[in-house]
């Protein structure tokens, strides 16, 4: 797959309406509790996370905490990779028919939205590297209602409901406003800049944020699992957007193996021309350790293991179906 994805770009908009518009649930799901999560209003823009920063690949930790944990079995919701590996190879044939599979929707779990959007930088156990790179336990536990109550107790005053819950609202708040507007705290100077995860839906948030207290292993953490309605290519922007944009700008020069060998990052928007999917795939879970000819220590780049080949596949269709703008 070499120029498929601009015959696709010049068939938008009415394949990419096809692909997004509502489908059918399996018959072994439930109907989508929600709408699906809004599709971009515009291609990828902008410089990586690092890039953003001023910070390089060799100066911080993220992007590299995500751990070599495998893809969790049954991690993905039920027929995304049936859709996603039909998909493939009518991509560059039937764009119609690709995108339709694409658009098919799925329930996405808070666990798989973390995986995806936020454990390449504050690693499987939400725990970070401080100084450079925050835990999100304490400001997970403070989520939670019951947490303060204990708070209280501890320190031997009565626990007022009212109070606790005040308290948990703006945790809310404050997690919300990171995640919309990034920052940073101005007494933790050396803590890096939490850049702004904006693409993020209020369902997926809330989704987000009861893993969060799970993670956290906060007190009341809730015990039903909300979930975010989300097609087969918004996956891979999910994949996208919370793991390769911490390293790779979203335009820029983009020399596939070339520059990888020179210690140079290539820019997302000539992936699906520089490398095979197949070939991307294998970069990304494994590294070069089983390819002809290379070294692994010739790539800066850490291995992925917990994404499944599906959900990376899924962020090379969404590359090359809406290439970042040039």
């Amino acid at each position: 797959m070499t120029t498929w994805h601009r015959r696709a770009w010049r068939l938008a908009p009415a394949l990419l309406a096809l692909a997004l518009a509502p489908a059918a649930a399996p018959a072994q799901q439930a109907p989508p509790a929600q709408p699906a999560a809004p599709w971009p209003e515009s291609p990828l823009l902008g410089p990586s996370i690092l890039r953003g920063l001023a910070l390089t690949v060799e100066m911080s930790p993220l992007g590299r905490l995500g751990g070599e944990g495998a893809a969790p079995a049954g991690g993905e919701p039920a027929g995304f990779a049936a859709a996603v590996r039909a998909a493939v190879p009518l991509a560059g044939r039937d764009d119609a028919a690709a995108l339709k599979l694409l658009g098919a929707r799925f329930q996405v779990d808070g666990a798989t939205i973390y995986r995806l959007d936020c454990r390449a930088c504050h690693g499987p156990n939400g725990g970070g590297k401080p100084p450079a790179v925050a835990s999100l336990l304490g400001p997970s536990r403070a989520l939670s209602i019951a947490h303060h109550d204990e708070v209280m107790r501890a320190a031997g005053a009565r626990a007022r409901p009212e109070l606790s819950r005040q308290l948990a609202q703006q945790a809310d708040q404050a997690l919300r406003q990171r995640l919309g507007e990034g920052g940073t705290q101005a007494k933790l100077p050396n803590l890096e800049v939490m850049p702004a995860f904006a693409h993020l839906s209020e369902a997926e948030i809330v989704a987000l944020e009861a893993y969060l207290q799970r993670l956290a292993r906060a007190p009341g953490a809730p015990t039903t699992t909300p979930l975010a309605t989300e097609s087969a290519l918004r996956i891979g922007e999910h994949v996208v957007r919370g793991t390769c944009r911490v390293c790779h700008d979203a335009t820029g020069p983009s020399g596939g193996h070339a520059m990888m060998m020179a210690g140079l990052v290539p820019a997302l928007v000539g992936m699906p021309e520089q490398l095979s999917l197949a070939g991307l795939v294998h970069k990304v879970r494994h590294g070069w350790e089983d390819m002809a000819g290379a070294r692994k220590d010739l790539s800066r780049m850490p291995v992925y293991p917990y994404l499944s080949d599906e959900e990376v596949e899924a962020a090379y269709l969404y590359l090359a179906y809406l290439p970042a703008s040039r």
